[in-house]
């Protein structure tokens, strides 16, 4: 593993000093929740069908015996003319009609568990990633944004190198204050050249920022409940694309074992990809799942 251990990360000592470590220190398991995982309909069988009732005519007509030495005219009767009218032997009547067969029952489909990306899954550019508020007070979203990678000038032994742009949202949407200085916690932790993927530590610089024409300035600061902010660094990276990038959520940890570098625990990385499952927003205060 290759290292690039930078001054900035002195920034968070120099926070861990001024501020409170409840402030800074996140240990619940960072989550992205698919705000579009919703059902499908169940579906609804066709009801069953019910014709309507049959009438059979009736049969089996008989004519009444004549009556001999009569004519029959309604009153009385003089010849050998049949009584007019007869009879069915099996008069008209109702059935049902043909029972109809009705549709099969459609099992409806399951309710879907919500699609969720957890450790040691790597998040996706853009994706809304919810730490906090479980174990640790501070609760805040996190979204990496706008990645871009430029040509640098040589390092100073005169080795090819790239610069790395890119934008990390933090919102602070608990009700505690959030202390975070992004440039001493995130790092570029994979780049992708054009012999393979290699792996290390890539922070932010402010040779970077100045070369990269950023002009915000790289600072500690403090996010109070509700605030958004967007921060912009910049870091010199092997000649090749940034392909992973991480976020210490627990600065004031040292990892176990140690890792040269590494500035702190909790470790929230992002794969360089845009996330082709799911996207959208959650409406806040979100509804998380608890943290494994």
């Amino acid at each position: 593993m290759k290292l690039f251990w930078i001054p900035l990360v002195l920034g968070v000592m120099a926070l861990a000093c001024t501020g409170s470590s409840t402030h800074m220190q996140i240990i619940d398991q960072p989550v992205y929740v698919c705000p579009t995982a919703t059902p499908r309909a169940t579906d609804t069988p066709a009801p069953t069908s019910t014709p309507p009732l049959m009438y059979l005519t009736p049969s089996g007509f008989v004519t009444l015996t004549a009556l001999l030495g009569c004519i029959w005219d309604g009153v009385a009767c003089a010849t050998n003319t049949p009584i007019p009218g007869g009879l069915y032997s099996t008069p008209g009547y109702l059935v049902p009609g043909a029972t109809s067969t009705p549709r099969p029952t459609t099992t409806p489909y399951p309710t879907p568990t919500p699609f969720v990306i957890r450790p040691p899954e790597d998040f996706h550019v853009g994706d809304a990633v919810y730490t906090g508020g479980f174990v640790s007070s501070v609760n805040v979203r996190l979204r990496l944004l706008n990645i871009l990678t430029l040509p640098a000038s040589p390092s100073p032994t005169g080795t090819p190198r790239s610069l790395a742009r890119w934008d990390i949202e933090i919102k602070n949407v608990g009700a505690s204050a959030y202390e975070v200085f992004p440039a001493g916690q995130m790092y570029i932790s994979a780049v992708m050249t054009s012999t393979g993927e290699v792996t290390g530590v890539w922070g932010a610089s402010r040779d970077a920022a100045v070369e990269s024409e950023l002009l915000a300035p790289l600072e500690a600061v403090s996010l109070s409940a509700g605030e958004t902010r967007t921060f912009q660094l910049a870091a010199y990276i092997p000649s090749g694309t940034p392909s992973r990038f991480a976020y210490a959520l627990d600065p004031t940890t040292r990892p176990t074992p140690a890792a040269p570098g590494v500035p702190g625990t909790n470790l929230l990385t992002w794969d360089n990809t845009v996330n082709t499952t799911c996207a959208g927003e959650l409406s806040e205060p979100p509804v998380l799942p608890t943290p494994f």
